[in-house]
């Protein structure tokens, strides 16, 4: 029997390929592990139906949910506010419309929270006599960022795009009916509290 060299050579590089591949193969799959474990640790949140009232609002400790765009006086208010929420089938191309719509309205309100919020804070409190801490000033600001998207879409829908205006005068018009609902929620919050609790720093 003759031996043949490059017949065991194939061979072992035939191996040499297959561990190759079983070994990326497992390096793969232990990725994917990672992956599926961290996404099963991730905490999932779960929001509930919120009911805000503020003319029945007693403060006794800074946390919870600030909603914006609810009247005190309007004890309708809230269930008006939850059918707005729910949209109606559309086509694809409005989908597509307000979609831009909410991300340039979303951009103009983000640049009011990073340019003007600060300024405006600091008046509301000093015209209320109503100091927050940084903490509470945090919470507040943060319970009215997770709502704007909602508040954007229901002036989207209620409001009705000016034949004159173009997309960009639009979103400037729902910017702006937004705007005025987180400053009538901050002055509201802000009178709302009992003495005890503004935190003025001269006393």
């Amino acid at each position: 029997m003759n031996y043949n060299p490059s017949y065991t050579h194939s061979w072992s590089d035939y191996f040499q390929q297959q561990t190759t591949k079983i070994q990326q193969l497992e390096r793969q799959l232990a990725a994917l592990q990672k992956e599926l474990i961290r996404i099963r640790e991730q905490p999932r949140t779960r929001i509930d139906r919120i009911e805000y009232k503020f003319d029945q609002l007693k403060i006794e400790k800074l946390d919870g949910t600030l909603n914006i765009g609810l009247n005190p006086l309007d004890p309708d208010g809230v269930e008006n506010f939850e059918i707005s929420q729910q949209k109606p089938g559309i086509g694809k191309l409005q989908q597509e419309l307000d979609s831009q719509l909410l991300q340039q309205t979303r951009q103009l309100i983000d640049a009011y929270f990073n340019e003007e919020m600060p300024l405006l804070l600091e008046q509301l409190e000093d015209r209320y006599d109503s100091k927050l801490d940084d903490s509470n000033r945090y919470h507040m600001i943060e319970d009215i960022r997770k709502q704007i998207d909602s508040r954007i879409r229901y002036y989207a829908q209620h409001l009705k795009q000016e034949e004159s205006a173009s997309p960009k005068e639009h979103a400037d018009r729902l910017a702006q009916y937004v705007k005025q609902d987180i400053t009538r929620t901050i002055e509201h919050f802000l009178k709302s509290l009992p003495e005890e609790m503004k935190g003025n720093e001269n006393e």
